[in-house]
């Protein structure tokens, strides 16, 4: 990603997040391949709080990855990670994730991307979309915006 951004997880308290979505970006930006200030916004009905998120986070990484999980790179890309609580089929809490970012977004001093990662059942994807459209979160006039399915969707092969 070129310009600042965030990546915006539906259904972070789910096991995908922590077992997987989390360890791999935790090690890419490890790598240097995620940019500095690229923030991960969790975004589930689970109340919870930033703090609490995080440490969640933590523990599955660190037994996702063990020796690889070094506390001291964790401390650093753990300063990205925010957790927004909401219900997809909640306009308001749409209204108050856009505000989240719009905050977040407020350091750049620029356009900021965004990229949404649909990690929830699939009955969600389509009132997740049509949520982000109401709310005016799908609009490319402040930088891009993408939307990631993570699971197959359908019921057979047809």
């Amino acid at each position: 990603m070129r310009e600042p951004a965030a990546i915006v997880i539906f259904g972070a308290s789910g096991d995908l997040t922590s077992r997987k979505l989390i360890p791999a970006l935790f090690v890419l930006r490890a790598k240097g391949r995620i940019r500095p200030g690229t923030h991960v916004v969790g975004f589930s009905r689970t109340p919870m709080s930033d703090a609490a998120f995080r440490d969640h986070l933590f523990e599955q990484t660190r037994g996702v990855l063990g020796t690889e999980c070094h506390a001291d790179c964790w401390r650093e890309f753990a300063r990205s990670i925010f957790y927004q609580p909401g219900d997809i089929n909640q306009a308001n809490d749409f209204t108050a994730l856009d505000q989240r970012l719009r905050e977040l977004a407020g350091e750049f001093g620029q356009p900021t991307g965004r990229l949404y990662y649909l990690s929830t059942a699939p009955q969600f994807y389509t009132p997740a979309i049509e949520q982000l459209g109401r709310a005016g979160m799908a609009a490319e006039t402040e930088g891009f915006r993408r939307v990631v399915i993570e699971k197959p969707f359908g019921h057979d092969l047809p």
